[in-house]
């Protein structure tokens, strides 16, 4: 293509990102290497990425990155909280706020007018690193 002929549909595709019509998708980040994981099941690993902490957890050979903030009082202490490999929860250690690690759903029930979710990523691995990016809308 000549580099005075426009592209129209790389134009259009600009103009509606700039829009807020679509969500670009964020790219992959360098989180750690697989080998700084604690290994299975034992605890999370905190990494700080744009200025979020993301808590990773090494459950049974899968890799889960979610936030390690605590909604509840803003808490960055998620990684370090009770870990039930069995049900993939983590439990906030001030609280024991109940969160679903694959999904960040809070699932206490014992909590009244208590709800919601925390951030969770996508989780790569390439020769040996781990690689995260926000899931897509």
């Amino acid at each position: 293509m000549p580099t005075d002929e426009i592209d129209d549909e790389a134009l259009e595709a600009a103009r509606k990102e700039l829009r807020g019509e679509i969500n670009a998708p964020m790219e992959f980040t360098f989180a750690c290497s697989f080998d700084e994981l604690p290994k299975n099941c034992e605890r999370g690993k905190v990494v700080v990425i744009d200025d979020r902490e993301i808590a990773l957890f090494n459950i049974e050979g899968t890799i889960y990155a979610i936030s390690n903030i605590c909604p509840h009082e803003m808490s960055p202490i998620l990684a370090a909280g009770a870990l039930d490999c069995g049900a993939r929860t983590i439990a906030c250690p001030l609280h024991n706020w109940l969160f679903d690690i694959p999904t960040g759903q809070l699932i206490t029930d014992h909590l009244i007018g208590a709800s919601g979710s925390i951030p969770v990523y996508d989780v790569k691995l390439a020769e040996g690193e781990v690689w995260v990016r926000e899931k897509s809308a």
